[in-house]
């Protein structure tokens, strides 16, 4: 860019940029990086009010005015809020307002209506879909680039005082640690060693040297951060173009990005900048300078970017932290073996299978809502928060746990768990798949008239029809066991507590298969009896013949 363009680059500006840029490369010309050193990090500038956090280039440009005036509080507010509050300006020893050119410019977009020139009304939008809002938007209404004046609490009197953090004398942030190992098993892998940091983006890993070779805590979470910002830049996630040769500019405005991402994170953390850490930014100092120097907009381009570096990377914490402190369940409507409808309440088990939380069905919904309430009063979910989901959406959330898991196993090396039933089912299932020959079979087959007599009064109910379904071996639940029981129970309701003719007449059936252990079945029947037992009682809820959703293969990617 000759000397005219770049002269005009800045004279583009508005004064609020310009007076952004002059101070960035003021910083810059004296050798001190992007912030000077000594400086304390007091947090995200936020409203002194409302406590909402300035982003972007509100938060850059809040930050670099506190270093430079060195004020050790984050908080902002208008001139008027602070009337509002009654508060006013301190004053120095000769009395004058430290008030007095103090504020600092921050600036918003106000969406305006292309027609009508005046603010948008977003009920303007009400009734229509997502496309629709957005096809409005980009045809009708334009945003107008406002400022508006806001002082440091530093200089206020009357405002109450900030409350101090507690600093932990050994430099752990617990947060960034909990980042760092979410960071570490969910995205990006962190391999420690060697004696230098960088990010590789053919294999999407980290690399940090250990903690020991680190001045302090804070110089090494710094350090993290900055190459977790470069990992955001993967095509899996914001999908930058990384592969920049050192000494280019678009090496030096990477960096750049990543250090001002870096801030941010740390300002969010709560971390205290290193010293050492600018110290090491030293050797892009003159590339930044003048790269800056040719394109201002190259800093609010690099700004915006490290905005939504940090923002990702937060927002994936939070996720983290969300998904650490929910339990999902759905509920799900399901027949039971006399026909009726039940209802049973399923969730997320270790490792990612769909299983029933409470081992029973229920004949009505209050029946189950009362049960779950004393489930969730458990010590062991005391500061859960439990969230309702359709059954889809458990199955989606099971295979990212899942998926979570397996990568973790695999870095460690070891084996996926499964308990010994899931175990045991798949194996089941596994060699249950041979056709049925109904020549031997059938009520023919039944040598005594009492065992006759149950198919009879079986296939004589208000739901005969798919009892004889099942009964000639078809499939009316669409699954193997589930087919099993619902006959072994239809057939429990005309025989009693008699196991042994239970098992007779079940033997006849198309559903009984000979591969399968005589101690399946024998435990089938002893359930399914049960089962009736209690459903003649008139028991609300009985005991689930895990004639459910078993689902464990639906995230076992099988």
């Amino acid at each position: 860019m000759n000397e005219t363009a770049k002269n005009n680059a800045f004279e583009k500006l508005t004064p609020e940029r310009k007076a952004l840029v002059e101070r960035v490369l003021e910083n810059l010309k004296n050798g001190d990086g992007l912030w000077q050193q000594g400086w304390i990090n007091t947090g995200v500038p936020a409203s002194g009010i409302t406590g909402k956090k300035y982003h972007g280039i509100n938060n850059f440009y809040l930050t670099l005015v506190s270093i430079i005036r060195g004020y050790s509080d984050n908080r902002w507010i208008t001139y008027k809020q602070m009337e509002e509050k009654g508060w006013k300006f301190k004053t120095d020893e000769e009395g004058n307002s430290l008030g007095k050119g103090a504020g600092v410019a921050i600036e918003f977009f106000e969406l305006r209506d292309k027609e009508t020139k005046k603010p948008f009304d977003r009920k303007t939008l009400d009734g229509m879909t997502a496309d629709e809002r957005q096809e409005y938007m980009d045809n009708n209404v334009y945003p107008v680039r406002k400022y508006y004046r806001v002082f440091n609490a530093d200089i206020i009197d009357g405002i109450p005082e900030k409350e101090k953090r507690v600093i932990d004398p050994s430099g752990i942030n617990e947060r960034a640690e909990s980042l760092l190992d979410f960071w570490n098993e969910n995205e990006a892998q962190i391999i420690y060693g060697g004696n230098q940091a960088f990010y590789r983006v053919s294999t999407d890993e980290i690399h940090i040297p250990s903690r020991e070779m680190f001045v302090d805590m804070n110089e090494f979470y710094a350090t993290a951060l900055h190459e977790m910002g470069h990992s955001t830049g993967h095509e899996s996630r914001l999908n930058r173009k990384l592969n920049n040769t050192f000494g280019t500019e678009d090496y030096a405005i990477e960096e750049l990005r990543a250090e001002i991402a870096s801030l941010f994170l740390e300002q969010d953390l709560e971390l205290q900048v290193s010293e050492k850490h600018i110290e090491n930014n030293s050797k892009y100092v003159k590339s930044w300078y003048d790269t800056i120097s040719e394109n201002p907009n190259i800093l609010f381009t690099a700004i915006s970017d490290a905005d939504k570096m940090s923002k990702y990377i937060i927002s994936k914490e939070r996720e983290s932290e969300k998904d650490k402190n929910t339990e999902y369940y759905a509920i799900v409507q399901e027949e039971m073996d006399d026909g009726e409808t039940g209802y049973r309440v399923y969730g997320v088990m270790p490792y990612g299978q769909v299983r029933a939380i409470i081992g029973y069905t229920f004949r009505t919904m209050d029946a189950l809502q009362n049960e779950f309430d004393n489930y969730k009063s458990a010590p062991a979910y005391q500061d859960k928060v439990f969230e309702e989901v359709t059954y889809d959406e458990l199955e989606q959330i099971s295979i990212k746990a899942y998926e979570k898991e397996e990568k973790q196993a695999e870095k460690e090396g070891r084996e996926i768990y499964a308990p010994p039933s899931v175990i045991a089912a798949m194996s089941v299932a596994a060699v249950a798949s041979k056709p049925i020959n109904m020549a031997e079979r059938g009520i023919e087959s039944l040598t005594r008239m009492t065992d006759r007599d149950v198919v009879e009064r079986a296939s004589k109910t208000k739901n005969g029809e798919k009892f004889t379904q099942l009964y000639n071996g078809i499939s009316v639940l669409g699954n193997e066991e589930k087919d099993e029981r619902s006959l072994m129970t239809r057939l429990a309701m005309f025989c009693g507590d008699d196991k042994e003719q239970l098992l007779r007449v079940f033997k006849s059936s198309g559903q009984y298969r000979d591969e399968k252990p005589n101690s399946f079945y024998e435990k089938m029947a002893q359930d399914s009896i049960k089962f009736i037992e209690q459903v003649k009682s008139g028991d609300k809820a009985v005991p689930v013949l895990n004639l459910g959703k078993t689902h464990f293969g639906a995230n076992a990617k099988t």
